[in-house]
């Protein structure tokens, strides 16, 4: 089914009141930078932001992405989030799972968090970023590489955080929003702050289905497509609630408790490549339940020491319904069918004590994860548990020196156990350490440089170690830790309406985690440790505004990963592109906004279990181009305050895109949709509104 979206939004579009008169015409500050507290965007450090009013740079390697910018993205899940974070694209793999990739490394070297809440998948290592709402989102945080060795074990690549939306002063606010677009994509949006002296209390609850998406036109794969372009099993619904309390005391301190409970439902588009032997999957149920509470307060006398408290409780199900073949009819769901059900507990906790210094600061930290997982591979079938514990301790300074330096340095020990293993042998505990330093010189307001290094480890994630998933994978419980040493050095600069950030990192993983076909007639893989990974690349960030009303920024990172074979670096990786960019240009003015985004992702090699060689198919350069317009009002003396109507047009070329070998991503998209603020302000104005 599709809608006639065109004659919808022209209709809308006509139906929208001109600008009074007197109305000054929208534009782009030169900056805009928000440090308050209990700002709509609280921002810690300059950052490089693109296609938003908003901007300033320190660490080309870190970026943060604000409500305005998250807005103009029409965000259905976190997924989409990849297009605005330098060097980090979304990958849809043969589980139907999204997950992002940060300057080509494994999605698994990726923390993904909410609000102080961790939100990858113990069992997997992993999220479905895909399944991941963000209706409540105020403002993202990107880290790729090392940031510090407080970010915790795992963080190989970077760590993404949400944060919630807060308001900043007294009043209440509400939001409606919805869109509509192809193969009946509906979705309803509603969110209700209220923040009234030391409380505030958010609610975002959110509902979105769609049959499917539609494949470009160019794809040729009878036995898994058929003639529809609306793609084979792809169809989504999900709904989502999300609660947030937070108090502010007198004394400075702050705390809050946050609850993120989400239900849905799946199809996974079969591999076309494969024809009869892909698999043939859904997903039944998908629900989540998060928990978390935080305080951050000051501690003793003139505030010379800060202690941050985060707790989380996570419990996940899910259920992998296998079928036959495409008319995902048969075999009856009977016991002893192959039926995946997996159920998660798992408990987080983390504290860190401050004490801060004349020019600088000393931190502690400690962080414990235990995670429990219980499997049954077939309807009504017996089940096995699994278990793994996962701890940390790190010290940090961070310290100004002398003549525009300054340095962070730290170290610490990460340790993890299994202590249930299923029917699979256990495993000893294994511990590693970390490292991490960082030198920092300013030269002046126009140009900042920085080196840093740091060594991390990730262990393997219980269903690496155990788990067959349905018959695809041959389980591999001896797989050792990953460790890599990570070199970064980088620049930025800033003058008139320019701003550039260049950044070269260079990594060595021992003992990478890759998976290997097997080659044996089953279209089987097993993980494996490989003796090395190195990974060279160079990202630049640049943002230019020609005039008040336009804004152009962009991101281009170039990568070269090659495993060791034989005593040389010369071996491909699979899914690492030896480029990942992304364009966007940006124009408001009288209540318009319009969007010109571009994306291009290199050459790669992806993993083929029909190639007899080394199983790696490359897939060629790739892209395509987005489309945004906007319509923008401001409210009269009624209850609303803001409105806006859009169009959006992706993959306007229709353009054929494959996440992996046989998985193509959407063709040409069109999504139509408004949003309606209600605003009831008792004090100062809102900053993020111009």
């Amino acid at each position: 089914m599709r809608f006639p979206i065109p004659a919808m939004l022209t209709a809308l579009l006509c139906a929208t009141a001109a600008p009074a008169a007197d109305e000054a015409p929208e534009s782009f500050p030169s900056e805009l930078r928000i440090t308050g507290a209990d700002t709509l965007w609280v921002i810690t450090e300059p950052v490089v932001v693109y296609g938003s009013t908003t901007s300033g740079t320190t660490d080309p390697a870190a970026s943060s992405v604000d409500a305005i910018v998250l807005g103009a993205q029409d965000l259905q899940s976190a997924a989409d989030l990849a297009p605005v974070l330098p060097a980090t694209r979304t990958v849809v793999n043969s589980r139907g799972e999204s997950v992002f990739m940060v300057r080509g490394a494994s999605e698994r070297h990726i923390r993904l968090w909410l609000d102080g809440i961790p939100l990858n998948v113990p069992w997997d290592e992993r999220v479905d970023a895909g399944l991941v709402p963000v209706d409540a989102i105020g403002s993202v945080r990107g880290v790729r590489g090392v940031g510090s060795v407080l970010e915790g074990p795992n963080a190989l690549a970077g760590t993404i955080e949400l944060r919630p939306l807060t308001m900043p002063s007294d009043g209440a606010r509400t939001r409606l929003g919805v869109q509509f677009g192809e193969s009946a994509l509906r979705e309803g949006r509603l969110l209700h702050q209220r923040r009234r002296g030391a409380w505030e209390v958010l609610a975002a609850g959110s509902w979105r289905a769609q049959d499917g998406y539609v494949v470009p036109a160019g794809l040729s794969a009878t036995t898994t497509q058929g003639p529809s372009r609306q793609r084979l099993n792809s169809d989504l619904e999900q709904a989502s609630l999300l609660l947030r309390l937070q108090r502010r005391s007198a004394a400075g301190a702050v705390w809050h408790v946050t609850f993120l409970g989400s239900d849905g439902e799946k199809g996974v588009p079969p591999e076309t490549h494969l024809g009869a032997d892909a698999r043939f999957w859904r997903y039944p149920s998908v629900r989540r339940g998060l928990l978390g509470a935080g305080l951050h307060t000051p501690l003793g006398g003139g505030h010379a020491w800060e202690l941050v408290v985060d707790a989380a409780a996570d419990l996940f199900h899910q259920e992998i319904r296998s079928f036959d073949d495409a008319s995902y009819t048969t075999p009856a769901l009977l016991p002893g069918i192959d039926h995946e059900t997996d159920d998660d507990r798992t408990g987080f906790a983390r504290a860190r004590a401050t004490r801060y210094l004349d020019r600088g600061s000393v931190a502690v930290q400690a962080s414990a994860r235990y995670a429990r997982h219980r499997e049954s591979l077939q309807y009504a079938g017996p089940e096995l548990t699994y278990a793994q514990f996962i701890g940390a301790a790190a010290v940090e300074a961070d310290l100004d020196l002398d003549g525009g330096w300054s340095t962070r340095a730290g170290g610490g020990w990460d340790l993890a156990s299994t202590p249930e293993s299923g029917d699979k042998p256990a495993r000893d505990a294994t511990g590693a350490a970390a490292a991490f330093t960082r030198l920092e010189r300013r030269l002046g307001e126009p140009l900042t440089l920085h080196a840093s290094y740091a060594r991390r480890s990730r262990f393997p994630a219980l269903r690496e170690l155990y788990s067959g998933a349905l018959g695809r994978f041959v389980p591999n419980p001896d797989l050792a830790p990953e460790v890599q040493d990570l070199w970064d050095l980088g620049a930025v600069a800033r003058r008139g309406a320019w701003e550039v950030g260049v950044t070269g990192f260079a990594s060595w993983l021992d003992g990478a985690i890759e998976r290997e076909g097997l080659n044996d007639g089953t279209n089987r893989f097993q993980r494996v440790n490989l003796d090395a990974v190195r990974t060279l690349g160079v990202e630049a960030v640049a943002v230019w505004r020609p005039a008040p009303a336009w804004e152009i920024g962009g991101h281009h990172s170039v990568i070269e990963t090659r495993q060791m074979q034989d005593g040389r670096y010369d071996g491909a990786v699979e899914d690492r592109p030896s480029y990942v960019s992304f364009l966007s240009a940006a124009w408001r003015g009288g209540g318009w906004q319009a969007t010109l985004e571009g994306m291009a992702l290199g050459p790669r090699m992806s993993a083929d279990v029909n190639d007899t060689g080394d199983g790696l198919k490359r897939l060629p350069a790739q892209g395509t181009v987005n489309l945004r317009l906007a319509r923008t009002l401001t409210g009269g003396p009624g209850p609303l305050s803001r409105g806006t109507v859009h169009l959006r047009v992706d993959n306007v070329f229709d353009a054929l895109v494959e996440s992996q070998v046989g998985l193509p991503l959407a063709g040409r998209t069109l999504v139509c949709g408004f949003e309606a603020w209600f605003d009831a302000r008792t004090s100062a104005k809102d900053p993020q509104e111009h």
